[in-house]
C-alpha cells in the first residue's frame, strides 16, 4: 500500500527535516509494516501553494506547520494560516489526514487544532520513532498526539476553562509575532475594530488588563512564539 504525503511549514528547514525523517526512518522500525510504502509526494511554505499541490496529487496525509508564510491578496485564503486553515481543509478534503506540526505546546491549541479536524498533533523535538508511530496511526485511521502533550491536557490550570475563539488565538498569535491591529486586520480581511474586539475579549477570558500582563501570560502558557 503505497501512502502519499505532503509537507507544508513556512520554514524550508522544518520541510527539508521533516522529509529526511521519513526517508531515513529506520529498517528495524519499519519492519512490521514493509508493506506499506511512504511516499512524500510535495512540499509548501504558504496557503496558496499548498492548495495547488493538494488540488494536483492525492494526498493521503499532510504534514501541516501551525503557521504558514501568508500574505495579503484578493484571495483570502492566502492569508489563512492556524486552526482556521485546518477547519478549512478538514471542510474541503475531508479525507485528508492532517498531522499538524507545531513549536506550540499549550493544550488549548492541541485541543483546538483536534477539534478542528486533525488526526495528530506533535511538536518539532520530536525522534523518528514517535513519527513512525504517528504515520502508523494516522494511516490506520487513529488519533495520535504525542505523548508529553497528551499528558498536558489531563493537568488542570486555571486557563482550562477560558475558551478561546479560533479568530481569538489568531489575533493573539499574530501579536506575538509583532504584527500591530492594522497589519492584522488586513491579513485577516477584518476591520481594524473587529481585531480589536477580539484582542479585548481574549484578554479577558484569560483574566489580564494590559498588554504587558498578556505578552507575560503568553510566555508562560507557552502559547506562541513572541517576536523580539
Amino acid at each position: 500500500m503505497e501512502v502519499r504525503i505532503a509537507i507544508a511549514d513556512e520554514y524550508t528547514l522544518i520541510r527539508r527535516g521533516v522529509l529526511s525523517m521519513i526517508m531515513n526512518i529506520p529498517a528495524t522500525t519499519k519492519s512490521t509494516y514493509t508493506d506499506t510504502k511512504f511516499t512524500v509526494t510535495g512540499d509548501a511554505s504558504t496557503p496558496t501553494e499548498l492548495l495547488v499541490l493538494l488540488s494536483k496529487n492525492a494526498i493521503d496525509i499532510l504534514f501541516l506547520g501551525f503557521s504558514l508564510a501568508t500574505y495579503q491578496s484578493p484571495n483570502p485564503l492566502s492569508g489563512m494560516d492556524g486552526v482556521l486553515l485546518i477547519k478549512w481543509l478538514n471542510h474541503k478534503y475531508p479525507k485528508l489526514k492532517i498531522v499538524v506540526l507545531s513549536p506550540y505546546k499549550n493544550k488549548l491549541l492541541v485541543r483546538m487544532a483536534m477539534e478542528a479536524g486533525a488526526k495528530a498533533y506533535i511538536s518539532r523535538d520530536i525522534c523518528e520513532k514517535t513519527l513512525w508511530r504517528t504515520l502508523i496511526s494516522v494511516t490506520n485511521d487513529e488519533v495520535y498526539i504525542e505523548r508529553e502533550l497528551m499528558n498536558s491536557l489531563f493537568r488542570n490550570t486555571k486557563q482550562d476553562n477560558q475558551e478561546l475563539t479560533p479568530r481569538e488565538i489568531d489575533v493573539l498569535r499574530m501579536l506575538c509575532k509583532g504584527l500591530n491591529l492594522t497589519d492584522i486586520a488586513q491579513q485577516m480581511h477584518l476591520s481594524n475594530k473587529t481585531v480589536s474586539a477580539h484582542k479585548l475579549r481574549a484578554m479577558e477570558k484569560l483574566g489580564v488588563q494590559s498588554d504587558c500582563q498578556l505578552y507575560c501570560l503568553m510566555a508562560k502558557m507557552q502559547m506562541f512564539d513572541i517576536a523580539i
